[in-house]
């Protein structure tokens, strides 16, 4: 994290246990706490890290500059919360994408780290920069990133 600092406003790190997915209206209620957690708005970078393993198995972004040099795209709680694309022909919503691989993976609970650019930080280019240095120190990219 030391790297992001200069790119940052602030940030946000809240957990999302497995059993949240076990109540009922659990995808509700994860879509709750991300609203509850996320500043509404805002675009950055976020981390998804396993809370006993400390590791990082996901990082993404949210928000993009227009060619008009405004950000534009889905903010961060948008992103959190929407479609994460089609798989076999359905839309897989991020709390269903996040429950299945906390099922298929034992995990119990995934820390979210929320790292609001700066309006002069891409988003895109904070999440590149992580990504390398993921990869450099690691020789690989986290197990949910496809590509880099």
């Amino acid at each position: 994290m030391q790297i992001a600092n200069g790119y940052l406003e602030n940030n946000t790190v809240f957990e999302i246990p497995y059993n949240l997915f076990l109540q009922p209206q659990g995808r509700n209620l994860y879509n709750h706490l991300v609203r509850e957690n996320v500043l509404p708005g805002r675009f950055g970078v976020y981390i998804w890290e396993n809370s006993i393993t400390n590791e990082v198995v996901y990082i993404g972004m949210a928000g993009r500059v227009k060619t008009n040099g405004q950000m534009g795209s889905h903010s961060l709680i948008n992103r959190l919360v929407a479609s994460r694309g089609r798989v076999n022909g359905l839309d897989i919503l991020t709390n269903d994408f996040v429950f299945n691989y906390m099922q298929n993976n034992n995990v119990n609970t995934l820390t979210f780290h929320i790292l609001y650019t700066t309006n002069q930080t891409p988003p895109s280019y904070l999440e590149s920069v992580l990504l390398y240095n993921f990869y450099t120190q690691n020789g690989v990219l986290p197990k949910l990133n496809n590509a880099f």
